[in-house]
Order: C-alpha cells, then structure tokens, then sequence
C-alpha cells in the first residue's frame, strides 16, 4: 500500500514533499518502505474508463524532481552466465541510478488522468541486448505500440516479457544486428518486466500507458507533465529497487506546480 501525504502550497507554485526513508533510518508516520522486487508495485492497471482526448484550455503543468533522502543500495557486481567473451567475466548492474540527490530513470504520472490532451502520435519504441545488459533499463510507452527488440551482442539472447508472473511474449535473437518486432509487449496497459533466460541477471522494465500524462526523470532528477487540465490528481512515482510512492496534486489553471517526491 502508498501513502497519500497533503499537497502544501508555496506562494504563486504549490510544492509538494513526500519524504521517505530507503535502506535503512527512520521512517515517517505512514509512510511506506519499498520491497526489494519491481512485482511489488501495480502491475496490471484496474478496469478505468476509456481516456478521452479533449481540448485542454488554460491547462497547466507539474514540474518535478524526484530526490534521494537517505542512502540507496549500491551497485551490485555479477559474473557472466554465459557468454563471458560478449558480456565479460563480471558485469555491474545498477540498482539505483543516483547523481546526488538526484534519482534518474523513475517513471512518473497521473494515476487518474481520465481526459485531456492527445496521447503521442509517435508509438515505436526499442530495447536492445548490449554487452548481455537490457537497454534501456527503465522506459514508458503507449499502450498499442510496437516495440523493436535489437541485438548488438554476437552471442544468443531469449528475451522473456512478463506481466503479473505471466509471460507474454518471447524473443529470441542469435547475432548482432538482429531487430524482432512485437505488438504483443505493448498490447494493454501495465507493468512488463523484461529477463534474458541465457543471462539471469540482464532485468529491464517497461511501464505502459493509456493516457499520456507520464514521465521518465532525466539524469538531474526532473520530470515534467505539461497541458494537464485544472483538478486535483494522484501522481505516482516508481523505480525498480525503491518501489512506488503517490502524493496528490492540485494543478490550476495556466499555472506550474511545484513537486518534489522524495525517496
């Protein structure tokens, strides 16, 4: 379960703070600490009426940052399964992309935006097998889009999609230069997770949208959420390791919120 804190404004922009404590300290009344599995979060979104496009007039949008208040986990160091002359004897996996108090590749979005601009009229998205790592590692997209699965690698990968402990799809590519399309992957909305069954630890997730109010936090930690129309909404913030945080947030109209979501 997510805790829902107050919003508090902050003369002309409202600011919200979500503080919570990860790996370790002491925890907030009510808040909640992340599991150490990406399955914790929400993976399949509830039955919601359909996303409508309308004409968004005086909208106004949420500018954020996405912060680290206390220690996160490391990096971790794994040795090759297979393939060491392609992947390397050992490889890092990231667990936490961190510049300061920065947080890099977290999604965020609106959980109830139900009406408002157009969704993205470019649905093509991509992931590729590199040195034996899945890259991007963390990335949203559309629902109804295609995804190209590529292969830089001259050795075999079995890409294995999962939504809800269910495979959806499987992929598999045996040199570089290989490019599989699915429309399968990207077919609903929800969380997929993304393994390699020749490489266990090579993990990659994609978050999949029916409305287009989401974001991926840029190296620096921020996010922006543009055209959204004037109400009040729950904006969720997830990362693989950290798990998911909501706050609510009041967007007037033509004006720029304020939000910090702290992890």
């Amino acid at each position: 379960m997510t805790s829902t804190p107050r919003a508090t404004p902050f003369l002309l922009a409202a600011t919200c703070l979500l503080t919570i404590v990860a790996c370790g300290g002491e925890r907030p009344a009510g808040a909640t600490v992340a599991n150490d599995s990406a399955t914790m979060s929400r993976a399949e979104e509830p039955a919601r009426p359909p996303y409508r496009v309308v004409d968004v007039r005086n909208g106004g949008a949420i500018v954020g940052r996405v912060l680290a208040t206390g220690p996160t986990p490391d990096d971790t160091t794994v040795a090759a399964s297979a393939d060491s002359g392609v992947c390397g004897a050992t490889r890092v996996v990231p667990l936490v992309e961190r510049r300061g108090d920065r947080l890099e590749n977290v999604v965020v979005w609106l959980d109830d935006a139900r009406a408002g601009k157009p969704l993205p009229a470019e649905r093509r998205y991509e992931i590729e097998h590199d040195a034996c790592a899945i890259e991007p590692r963390v990335q949203a997209a559309v629902a109804g889009g295609m995804l190209n699965v590529r292969s830089s690698d001259r050795a075999v990968h079995r890409a294995r999609f999962i939504r809800s402990g269910a495979t959806i799809d499987l992929v598999q590519e045996t040199d570089a230069g290989q490019v599989v399309p699915t429309e399968k992957v990207l077919a609903r909305p929800g969380l997929v997770e993304v393994r390699c069954d020749r490489h266990p630890s090579t993990r990659a997730w994609i978050r999949v949208f029916d409305h287009p109010y989401y974001a991926v936090t840029n190296r620096d930690g921020t996010f922006t959420l543009d055209s959204v129309p004037p109400g009040t909404y729950t904006l969720e913030a997830w990362q693989p390791r950290l798990g998911v945080r909501t706050m609510k947030v009041t967007v007037g109209k033509g004006t720029d919120v304020k939000v910090d979501v702290a992890f």
